[in-house]
């Protein structure tokens, strides 16, 4: 049977204050993030909606990309239903040669996930 996955106690925090819902999450038992470094997380099954960026840029990728969520959840999309704010927002490099294709994502809530 698989392990329900659930925010670790005090990370969700900020998400949790402005009311974003977070997919469940676990970190490696080995993880032993410094501060000011990065943390590893494992997420169980979840819906996510994703667009690709190409650019040789990093900061205009990462602003291309999150627009383009942005007004996807605000209604541009194909059932033009304005969907709320989830946490967090992903993004990834995706391997290749020439310009770097980015992927950016965010995570599909729960009471429409099975309308898309």
């Amino acid at each position: 049977m698989a392990e329900v996955l659930e925010p670790e106690p005090g990370i969700a925090e900020g998400a949790a204050a402005q009311d974003l819902e977070t997919p469940g999450w676990k970190t490696p038992g080995d993880a032993d993030p410094q501060p000011g470094s990065y943390e590893i997380r494992h997420y169980g099954p979840a819906k996510w909606v994703s667009t690709s960026v190409e650019s040789m840029d990093w900061d205009s990728a990462i602003q291309t990309g999150f627009t383009r969520l942005n007004s996807y959840i605000e209604g541009k999309n194909e059932k033009e239903m304005k969907i709320k704010m989830t946490a967090p927002v992903t993004s990834h490099v995706k391997p290749g040669s020439g310009p770097f294709s980015l992927s950016m994502d965010s995570l599909v809530p729960k009471r429409i996930k099975n309308n898309f």
